[in-house]
């Protein structure tokens, strides 16, 4: 991991390990064909914020956190197979090349009253299903181990397919459609975990600890840069002045701030953990914790550009909670994300990065009950995100995870992996009290 920055788009996978048991992967690249199908998101993510901005009431706001989750895990299921099984499989490529096509027909479905789109996305969202599952019926046959879970995940994930299909003729945006797609979506979420669990920590189902991290950063710098689309559609309402480019500016540095505090994570750790010691539920518990990171972040852009284009003191009111609360749920999740990299270490308690990540959510919080201009808003939790990246870059705590996250993966690499994560962590601390950096040496953050 390189602090600040994401790691690069070339992963090098690492060799088998010497320990008994361990995983052995081959070279596997994040490919155009993956980066142009996660690009499609940066279409979805855009008709999402426009159908929330258009109408931020509550029941559109349920709405759209049903069709942000579904969008995500068409994404997620996608990513997983790649992850699992390798990209360079003809049943992987073809169907990403299929689910393109039904992704980008999606999309044109995220928008205006359900009544009338409901119908053409849950026939669009089912297409996918069913593509998600002949996939892993074609990957049961083609990968050499790959068949006990693609096929305990197929037939489950065909009949939540069959669900979002029979929704489609029901009335648009009816009850019953809504209950079914929640059902339905409930459904897709649990199987792979359930399987997961009953499968184990076997090569042929845990996802390759490089490539998945690679993918889940790329759609997080996708959300991120919603944000600054938002800002820009937004300030174009106004006439260029201080007033709408100080606000602009500081929305700009609190993206900034964001992708900071996002990749200073260590974020290859719960999947490390997972290949080394099994811990599959801390590598379950990280990916699904990016689900309401990735949300929370849409729906920030959305109450930042809306702050900067709104005219009346009503729509004022109302985006400044769109910014407020968002920004709040971004810092927790960031909490839980680095949590589950410390559970993986086994180092319990608090670190100044945690408390600080905690108090900022507070006071993003605390900001929706204020009434505040667009100017101050914008300011306060621009300020507040800077400060809180700050402290979690300079925290030692920091530093030493992702020393560690490069170490074990190093050691992978050279097929001498410590038998536990926390060992590794022992032997650098004992390292270092043996060895004490000097100013000329130490390293930076």
């Amino acid at each position: 991991m390189t602090h600040g920055e994401p790691d690069t788009i070339d992963i090098q996978e690492h060799e088998a390990s010497s320990r008994a048991g361990a995983p052995a992967h081959s070279d596997q690249k994040v490919t155009w064909l993956e980066l142009f199908f996660d690009l499609i998101f940066v279409v979805a993510f855009d008709q999402l914020a426009k159908r929330l901005g258009d109408s931020p009431h509550l029941e559109n706001l349920g709405e759209f956190g049903l069709m942000f989750t579904a969008v995500w895990w068409a994404w997620a299921g996608n990513t997983m197979l790649a992850a699992r099984y390798g990209n360079e499989t003809r049943a992987y490529r073809w169907g990403t090349v299929a689910q393109l096509v039904s992704m980008g027909m999606l999309a044109l479905t995220l928008r205006g009253d359900l009544k009338d789109t409901g119908l053409a996305f849950a026939l669009a969202y089912g297409a996918n299903r069913v593509l998600q599952v002949v996939i892993h019926f074609a990957l049961a046959r083609e990968v050499p181990g790959g068949a006990p879970f693609a096929q305990q995940t197929s037939a489950p994930l065909a009949l939540a397919a069959g669900v979002w299909l029979v929704s489609a003729w029901l009335p648009g945006g009816s009850t019953l459609q809504i209950l079914l797609w929640c059902a339905a979506l409930l459904a897709d979420l649990i199987i792979p975990a359930v399987v997961q669990a009953r499968v184990g920590n076997g090569h042929s189902s845990l996802p390759h600890e490089g490539h998945l991290p690679e993918r889940v950063g790329l759609l997080q710098i996708i959300a991120l840069g919603a944000i600054v689309t938002e800002v820009v559609n937004g300030s174009r309402q106004q006439a260029l002045s201080l007033v709408t480019l100080a606000p602009a500016l500081s929305a700009i540095l609190l993206t900034v701030a964001l992708w900071r505090l996002y990749f200073d994570q260590a974020r290859t750790l719960p999947l490390l953990g997972a290949h080394l010691e099994g811990q599959v539920q801390r590598m379950q518990a990280w990916l699904y914790g990016h689900l309401p990171f990735t949300l929370s972040v849409v729906m920030l852009g959305v109450g930042l550009g809306h702050g900067l284009s709104a005219v009346d003191a009503k729509k004022d009111a109302l985006n400044q909670q769109f910014v407020a609360w968002p920004l709040a749920a971004t810092l927790l999740t960031l909490s839980f994300l680095r949590w589950n990299s410390r559970r993986v270490a086994r180092r319990h308690g608090l670190d100044r990065s945690l408390i600080a990540l905690w108090v900022g959510a507070l006071g993003s919080a605390a900001l929706g009950f204020v009434d505040l201009d667009t100017v101050r808003l914008h300011g306060l939790v621009a300020a507040i995100t800077v400060v809180v990246s700050v402290i979690v870059a300079t925290d030692p705590v920091t530093r030493r995870l992702g020393e560690l996250e490069e170490e074990v993966t190093e050691q992978l690499d050279e097929g001498e992996a410590p038998e536990t994560i926390a060992q590794e962590l022992d032997a650098q601390s004992d390292e270092t009290s043996a060895n004490p950096p000097t100013n000329s040496n130490t390293r930076s953050s």
